[in-house]
């Protein structure tokens, strides 16, 4: 059964004239906890998505843009970061007998009405963000940054407590 946000990323495809059609979608907070573990915190976005039906296939072309926030990698506070991605999918009407599916194409049983591309938004917001999510140096939480450094440059007789300072001190005398 859909909850209320999933419907709102439902497109009827059932009847459908041939032709383009144009929608969009807000995307915001509701949308990401739906998922779980999304590292997604908060968002507010658009995904203007254009859809090109055929009598055999449909035609997806996206662009979503926004901003996002998730959390910074080094000091744990909220970063909001911008987002701004075009996104493609093709969707065959087939039986799925033939197992072939991949990012690109979706297939849909010739019997469904109605076609969701919630988790496609999704894959492809997640995959636009970068790999390393930190501030600007300097902008990072100052005293995380602190705590950070301390850990970082112990003192090095704290280091002769663990087994590997131990073999360390063998090795010199």
């Amino acid at each position: 059964m859909m909850n209320s946000i999933d419907r709102e990323f439902v497109i009827s495809v059932k009847g459908l004239s041939v032709g383009k059609h144009n929608y969009s979608f807000r995307i915001e907070k509701p949308f990401f906890e739906e998922f779980d573990n999304s590292q997604i915190i908060n968002a507010s976005m658009v995904a203007n998505v254009s859809l090109n039906r055929e009598v055999s296939w449909i035609g997806l072309e996206s662009e979503i843009e926004g901003e996002v926030v998730v959390e910074c990698d080094r000091c744990l506070e909220e970063l909001s970061l911008p987002v701004k991605t075009k996104a493609s999918l093709i969707v065959k009407y087939e039986k799925r007998d033939n197992g072939f599916e991949s990012d690109e194409v979706l297939i849909l049983d010739p019997s469904e009405s109605e076609l969701n591309i919630k988790q496609f938004l999704y894959d492809y917001i997640c995959l636009s963000l970068p790999l390393q999510r930190v501030h600007p140096k300097g902008k990072c939480n100052p005293e995380m940054i602190r705590i950070l450094d301390k850990s970082l440059n112990a003192d090095k007789p704290e280091e002769l407590n663990t087994p590997l300072g131990s073999l360390k001190d063998l090795i010199n005398n």
